[in-house]
């Protein structure tokens, strides 16, 4: 390590990369499981040693400085891939959210025609005193005063056009 920090050596660099890459490329593979992801690690530390080669200061053997940096690296690509599944379980999660809410609109579509077709077919002032309470929002009493009539004919009205809906099996 001495001649790679003191005189740029890349022979004494290949010695080391030859020396050391398969051992901590089996550490890395038996972690990672996955060949190619290993190889990566594995030459980007070597990459890091070389570029960084004057910093570097090592306080026990080659091999066990080898082993830290690979443990960091390992630690780090965790952490990676927990917040990539992470992410992807979000991304899942919202676009089956927007399925729902796409399905539950064209369902709530659906019935909305549903409803509209079979209020059509109620008598016409039935019609009117329904469509009053349901989409205008009018009180039985607002309804009342409006066509002149009783607040219990209103509510009767109402009443009678709810059941006749129901009895279409749409739920109101």
């Amino acid at each position: 390590m001495n001649l790679l920090k003191d005189g740029d050596d890349r022979n004494a660099f290949n010695e080391l990369y030859v020396r050391y890459w398969k051992v901590i490329y089996d550490i890395g593979f038996k972690k990672l499981h996955n060949a190619s992801l290993a190889e990566d690690l594995v030459h980007d530390l070597f990459v890091d040693i070389w570029n960084k080669r004057q910093e570097i200061t090592i306080h026990s053997t080659f091999i066990g400085y080898l082993h830290t940096m690979l443990t960091n690296r390992l630690i780090d690509q965790n952490r990676k891939e927990v917040f990539r599944l992470r992410v992807q379980q979000s991304l899942l999660d919202r676009t089956a959210a927007s399925e729902n809410q796409f399905f539950d609109a064209v369902a709530c579509n659906d019935i909305e025609k549903q409803l509209m077709a079979e209020v059509e077919n109620l008598p016409a002032d039935m019609r009117k005193i329904f469509l009053l309470s349901r989409q205008e929002h009018l009180s039985t009493s607002e309804i009342a005063q409006k066509l002149s009539l009783s607040p219990q004919t209103v509510k009767n009205q109402i009443s009678n056009a709810i059941r006749r809906l129901r009895l279409k099996e749409l739920h109101l």
